[in-house]
């Protein structure tokens, strides 16, 4: 079992000191995501290196993993999202800084002196991983949920439409 994370955290302090974090969190904890969730069991393996790159950019590498419990949109039963995250965050005191980093980092903004909760930024991140509709990846409705067994599905013929030149034609037949 993993060690849990620490509350508080100084960013620019752990990747000055090229810290590394492993450990889980409860998904519970995280509210703005247990909106989205079917059930709220479950932990997050959090892997968070903090460093320096040679351009001198403090930043995070962080690897997330768990499975999200989801409602399935349609048949509204529960589904398994398994979620594998890397992210690769670039460390800016103000947003202005963000359009500087280089195009592999996505910014994480701190300001000074900030502590933070790493939770938050995994919180983020799964956020950013929910599917758009969640659904089963197979047809997880019945047939009956289509059709009720009493009705026949009846064929409609099928209708040409009329052409728009066929007011034309009837016209020319006139003369």
């Amino acid at each position: 079992m993993l060690q849990q994370l620490p509350k508080e955290i100084d960013p620019f302090r752990f990747a000055n000191n090229g810290r590394k974090l492993e450990g889980e969190l409860a998904l519970a904890n995280m509210p703005r995501l247990a909106d989205s969730l079917n059930d709220k069991t479950g932990l997050v393996t959090v892997s968070m290196q903090f460093d320096v790159d040679p351009t001198g950019t403090p930043n995070m590498q962080g690897h997330f993993e768990t499975t999200l419990l989801l409602t399935c949109e349609r048949c509204m039963q529960q589904l398994e999202h398994p979620v594998e995250i890397d992210t690769w965050l670039g460390l800016v005191k103000h947003a202005k800084l963000a359009e500087s980093l280089a195009e592999q980092y996505e910014p994480w903004v701190v300001e000074d002196n900030q502590l933070v909760d790493p939770a938050t930024v995994v919180e983020d991140e799964l956020i950013l991983a929910l599917p758009l509709v969640p659904k089963h990846d197979y047809d997880c409705l019945p047939a009956e949920a289509w059709f009720s067994g009493d009705e026949e599905v009846e064929e409609t013929p099928e209708v040409k439409p009329e052409s728009p030149f066929a007011v034309l034609s009837a016209l020319k037949s006139k003369k």
